[in-house]
């Protein structure tokens, strides 16, 4: 057994004792270290049906698929077909959204490092044929303007179906077809897929809300996204493929892009905040003690991902999971990895004390697509209390609020304390002359009202 197994089997052991306590019903988990991989899996497929999972066993990776998207363009851009600072317009000319400013002006390049500042998150189902793409982004042109183009990074997986549609009109077929033959095929990812009947003939897994009556946890549906949003989170595939595509963009795999291609893929285009980084063209990426490190998740219907990448290390590391609490056991992985074979170490986020002053100033409505967040005082503390209002799926019923403390941890940058979302950080932004103006909150701005 190498030093690399070794070390990669201890962190197991602890990934089986956090899935365990988290009640998450399956992870699938593995490491690409210095040409080596390493990878396995505990739990089952799905409490109804239960298969055991292995490191062959399908899972989604959700908006991992983003950066995959990304990479196919710069084959296009490569092969003299794609210019990213071009207009959307130029290679979709009935392209809209509701401000025609924006519409006539938004390029490529905002399409890729989420600057677009319109509404990302409506999950509309345009059916499964393969006009879904075209007609999910014909239906965009009533998408509302949140932000300035380019003002600001927000989170937008209807950009992504943008450049999803993009990239059938350049080559002539679908988004999917373009995949297979622009990524899958040339890497050997032999078992990644968009369509469930794919996905069928294979072991996989089904996505789960745990904390049921019975402590297992309950099976959720619908299983897949809509089709018309596959460039934005379609990809369904095992680890040993994931860990195929980490290690290409680590300069393992085999030559996909020219090396100054890849290198402006993940170079910063625009920063975020302090602890996010900044975002290159769909990798989020920030420096550890002048380590770089790139990463993505990603998050489908009681599913969750994460692929991160430390080019110095030499190192991609992969989980996948079957719960929606599935992200907390993500991030465990990620600092622990990262932790034992790079020596970074990820710290935690520190309250500040604060006077009832420095509280009051963020107190407000804040308005998004899939939730609204209200910060008000309660004595000394600053509650928040987020009303969702849409999400995957698009029928989803949203749970009651539950009011939450929330804390400064950062200048106008906020921690929550407790409740469903404990750990989640937020910033708030302002406009050049001081004013509030957003409130980041899972990536996606929310606006003051």
């Amino acid at each position: 057994m190498s030093e690399y197994q070794a070390r990669f089997e201890k962190i197991g052991e602890q990934v089986e004792a956090w899935r365990e306590e988290l009640a998450v019903p399956g992870v699938t988990f593995g490491i690409s270290v210095a040409g080596e991989s390493y990878s396995a899996g505990a739990g089952v497929t799905s409490v109804d049906n239960p298969l055991p999972v292995t490191d062959e066993t399908l899972f989604q990776i959700g908006s991992i698929t983003k950066t995959v998207t990304a990479t196919a363009m710069l084959r296009l851009v490569e092969e003299g077909k794609l210019d990213l600072y071009a207009k959307v317009q130029d290679y979709l000319p009935e392209f809209r959204v509701r401000d025609p400013d924006v519409s006539a002006r938004v390029t490529v390049w905002h399409l890729l490092t989420h600057l677009s500042g319109w509404t990302g998150d409506v999950f509309s189902d345009t059916g499964h044929n393969d006009d879904a793409g075209e007609r999910y982004v014909t239906g965009m042109a009533d998408f509302e303007q949140l932000a300035p183009l380019g003002m600001v990074f927000s989170y937008n997986n209807a950009a992504f179906c943008v450049a999803g549609r993009v990239i059938e009109v350049l080559t002539g077929g679908t988004y999917e077809q373009a995949m297979h033959d622009l990524i899958f095929e040339p890497l050997g990812m032999e078992r990644s897929f968009f369509f469930p009947h794919q996905v069928m003939l294979h072991r996989f897994a089904v996505g789960h809300r745990v904390g049921g009556t019975d402590g297992d946890g309950q099976a959720l549906s619908p299983w897949a996204i809509p089709r018309g949003m596959n460039a934005a989170g379609g990809i369904s595939c095992h680890v040993k493929d994931l860990l195929r595509y980490g290690a290409y963009h680590l300069g393992d795999g085999p030559p996909l892009l020219g090396s100054k291609s890849l290198a402006f893929m993940h170079s910063p285009q625009v920063a975020i905040n302090s602890y996010m980084g900044s975002v290159g063209l769909a990798w989020i990426m920030h420096s550890h003690g002048g380590s770089p490190v790139l990463w993505h998740t990603g998050g489908t219907n009681g599913q969750n991902a994460i692929l991160t990448l430390a080019p110095e290390h030499d190192l991609a590391l992969g989980m996948m999971t079957n719960g929606d609490v599935g992200g907390k056991l993500n991030d465990r992985f990620n600092k622990a990895v990262l932790s034992e074979f790079c020596g970074i170490d990820i710290p935690a986020p520190k309250v500040i004390e604060s006077t009832h002053d420095d509280l009051t100033q963020y107190v407000g409505v804040y308005k998004g697509t899939m939730r609204d967040v209200e910060l008000r005082m309660e004595g000394e503390s600053l509650i928040a209390e987020v009303h969702m209002s849409g999400g995957l799926p698009s029928d989803r019923v949203a749970a009651p609020a539950t009011p939450a403390a929330v804390a400064r941890c950062g200048i106008d940058q906020l921690l929550v304390l407790e409740g469903e979302h404990m750990d989640m950080r937020a910033d708030v932004i302002r406009d050049e002359k001081g004013v509030i103006r957003y409130l980041r909150y899972g990536s996606r701005i929310h606006a003051r009202q």
